[in-house]
């Protein structure tokens, strides 16, 4: 008596109680390793799609790239460019990037290097080589040539209307190599109240002439 008076207060429910917490603790071990284990399948179809995604990024990129070597090429009139990846072993945590080589200059350089009417003669090349990959049915320009020389803007102007078999382009200019190349001419004025107002559609010749006097206004 004197040796279990010295243990102190027994609580007679340990036995029932280890019972429980030995029975949870089998339940949690066998609900851990089916969490292992959906972990592990979670873990597996995530790299197949991640490994799946990357494959669909480079096969798209590759024919896209093939495709802006072409354009790139039409539009520059003999230059050469190319697109890449800046990040080609995690594609998805970098952007995609392009070098060009206008006709004419000894070395080629990234985006940032080329001029504001080489950039743009760029951006309309990759947006023609996506369209060769995945067509739209129309394409609204607003003013792509505003700021281009007249064989860049005749460049442009004669892809588009190239391409204006598969696709509708509608282009807002004031260019007059643009409007030569256009089938139909619809003219807008300010009103004055903050609003656009069509004045009537033209024919080529009086859009030609009204393109001219544009240019000159913006020359003077």
């Amino acid at each position: 008596e004197r040796a279990m008076e010295k243990h102190g207060p027994v609580n007679m429910l340990a036995i029932e109680q280890y019972a429980e917490c030995e029975e949870r603790l089998e339940s949690m071990k066998v609900e851990f390793k089916q969490l292992q284990s959906r972990r592990a399948n979670l873990v597996e179809i995530t790299e197949k799609l991640e490994s799946q995604r990357k494959a669909k990024l480079i096969k798209v990129l590759d024919k896209v790239n093939e495709n802006f070597q072409k354009s790139y090429n039409i539009l520059s009139d003999g230059g050469k460019g190319e697109l890449y990846l800046e990040n080609p072993d995690e594609p998805f945590k970098g952007g995609l990037e392009l070098w060009a080589k206008p006709k004419g200059k000894s070395s080629k350089v990234n985006r940032l290097q080329l001029s504001g009417g080489e950039q743009s003669m760029a951006a309309l090349a990759l947006i023609f080589a996506i369209q060769d990959y995945d067509p739209s049915p129309f394409y609204y320009f607003d003013e792509v040539d505003q700021n281009l020389d007249v064989p860049n803007s005749k460049l442009i102007a004669t892809e588009c209307r190239n391409r204006s078999e598969a696709a509708q382009f509608i282009m807002v200019t004031l260019r007059k190599v643009s409007l030569e190349l256009a089938d139909h001419h619809i003219g807008i004025t300010h009103g004055g109240d903050g609003c656009s107002r069509r004045i009537v559609d033209f024919d080529k010749e009086r859009a030609i002439v009204l393109g001219e006097q544009a240019e000159k206004e913006a020359s003077d």
